[in-house]
């Protein structure tokens, strides 16, 4: 027994071997079997917990937490129809590689007409999520340590699987502080260290590019240092977006959102230095800005070097160490910098605020998309987390609103799916320290995945600033059937008050139809003293595609 104390109960020994495993945040939807174990861990006073309205949306509140905080996010639901709610959001995590531990419940082996009963291990293991089991009551600490490494190791969501019978038995396991295994890969020694390095110092137009797996600080500064060595541009993949905020010769996102001018650059180039990217088709706008070109791609992990774009010289190593042995040894070899990046750097305007008020013949009643965001932009603070929901507005949102840090940039369609935008952006302004949480969702997106959190926006009294894009109707079937000269009714799909129905539930709420409601939705935004949500009225022919 922990301490002598024969009364610690297993359900008791979960809730606190959580919080030893770091869950200071723990998102869920209690029934029965998880409600104790939930109820221990408020008790316990050592994490916050975060109820939901929706299996679903613990875990997207999960992940949103886990992208911007940098820890494993923890989630907690019961069983059954409970885990077939959430397979969608558990597959979100997966391809997403974002590591979550998910508390589950589970019915009793020996009850077989168990209403609930299911087959949850093969659910989990179709998600492509991994799955650990709680063994036997004292194994309680061992397994939930387990399903920690692995989602840290494997980059992952992980379910723990929580048997209902087993929580009210004694358990002798005790709690301990998770010690995670050093993950830093080492610094490259080899031919191939050698060959990028000979590359490098040949190219005349070498540009950096850094993914979301070169987002740290210590990156961040390892690779401004060679690329004032080298004189190269600097740039990002979209989800590492922010992360050379402030450097002169900052080209901004390297891919299909690129800046007209970095493009330009782009394509004058002769070598790219990918570190922590995995040079996807949306990176390298379907290889075209990588053709013709020597690529070095540096990656963490080696089965990391096979998934896109295959590079001229792939290494492993850690991305801050690559870059800084790589300046050390170009300045060994006195490398001359190549010239490219010299002189004035370029100036990239924000090309939403170029667009804005470009549209003619607007219907009455509703709004210019570019105007309304551009003027939101400015209202809200420069300091921000940003979330997206999916919908054919999302790369205008995602150009309208800058982040000055990749984790402010909250990543929701890994899937391909609408509706993850909410839950993600809650779990982000959880773990936001008091900044701002702009969320941006389309009409379709939102109500299939918004409306009932709103309350739990509220409860939490969270910083949030919702921005629907309401043009009445499902923005990608819409421009399939108008494409092929078809009648889009099918698409349409009404326009629902969402001001008044966020007032109704607590949160204060604007219906923008006019510049002077953009106007006025801009003073909400800097009065705002809780969860605002910002109604835009939009034509359905009439939002911009980019």
């Amino acid at each position: 027994m922990n301490g002598g104390q024969s009364s610690r109960t297993v359900h008791e020994v979960v809730a606190d071997t959580l919080a030893a495993c770091g869950a200071e945040c723990l998102f869920g939807l209690i029934g029965d079997g998880n409600l104790f174990m939930v109820d221990s861990f408020v008790r316990s006073k050592k994490g916050r917990y975060i109820p939901a309205t929706h299996e679903a949306a613990a875990v997207l509140m999960a992940l949103g937490h886990a992208q911007r905080t940098g820890r494993t996010g923890v989630a907690t639901i019961t069983h059954g129809p409970a885990l077939t709610n959430a397979l969608t959001a558990l597959t979100e995590g997966v391809k997403g590689g974002i590591p979550l531990v998910l508390v589950c419940g589970d019915t009793p082996p020996d009850n077989l007409q168990h209403l609930q009963k299911i087959n949850q291990r093969e659910l989990i293991a179709a998600a492509g999520a991994g799955f650990v089991e709680l063994r036997k009551p004292e194994t309680v600490a061992e397994d939930i340590a387990t399903a920690f490494r692995r989602a840290c190791l494997e980059r992952r969501p992980v379910v723990l699987n929580m048997r209902v019978d087993l929580q009210w038995e004694p358990s002798s396991s005790i709690p301990m502080k998770l010690r995670m295994p050093e993950t830093r890969a080492l610094v490259p020694t080899s031919a191939d260290l050698d060959e990028a390095l000979g590359i490098i110092a040949s190219a005349r137009r070498p540009i950096i590019l850094a993914g979301r797996g070169a987002a740290g600080t210590e990156a961040r500064e390892a690779l401004i240092r060679l690329s004032r060595q080298i004189e190269a541009p600097l740039t990002t993949t979209l989800k590492a977006s922010g992360l050379f905020e402030g450097e002169a010769w900052n080209l901004g996102v390297f891919g299909g959102l690129s800046h007209p001018v970095a493009v330009e650059l782009i394509m004058q180039s002769d070598c790219i230095i990918a570190f922590g990217a995995s040079l996807s088709r949306h990176t390298t706008e379907s290889g075209s800005f990588v053709r013709g070109k020597c690529v070095i791609q540096i990656m963490s992990r080696a089965t990391d070097l096979a998934t896109n774009v295959v590079p001229q010289i792939g290494i492993v190593g850690d991305p801050a160490l690559t870059a800084d042995i790589m300046c050390e040894m170009l300045r060994g070899a006195e490398i001359e910098p190549s010239g490219f990046a010299t002189g004035e750097a370029p100036k990239l305007e924000n090309v939403i605020a170029q667009a804005a008020g470009r549209q003619d013949n607007l219907p009455d009643g509703v709004v210019d998309l570019d105007t309304a965001l551009v003027k939101l932009n400015e209202a809200v603070p420069s300091d921000r987390t940003l979330v997206t929901d999916l919908g054919r507005f999302v790369t205008t949102a995602w150009l309208a609103f800058p982040v000055r840090a990749p984790e402010k940039f909250i990543h929701t369609v890994h899937f391909g799916a609408i509706g993850f935008g909410l839950g993600q952006a809650i779990g982000a302004a959880v773990g936001s320290a008091g900044e701002p949480t702009v969320m941006v969702a389309g009409d379709g997106g939102f109500m299939l995945g918004g409306l009932s959190e709103i309350s739990t926006a509220v409860r939490e009294k969270l910083d949030l600033i919702i921005v629907i894009c309401n043009d009445a109707s499902y923005g990608a079937e819409h421009i399939q059937f108008t494409n092929r000269s078809m009648s889009p009714a099918l698409s349409l799909i009404g326009s629902p008050d969402f001001a008044g129905i966020a007032r109704s539930m607590g949160a204060a709420g604007i219906s923008v139809r006019s510049a002077k409601d953009i106007e006025t939705a801009c003073e909400a935004v800097r009065q705002r003293s809780g969860p605002l949500l910002i109604d835009l009225k939009l034509g359905a022919n009439h939002v911009p595609m980019r």
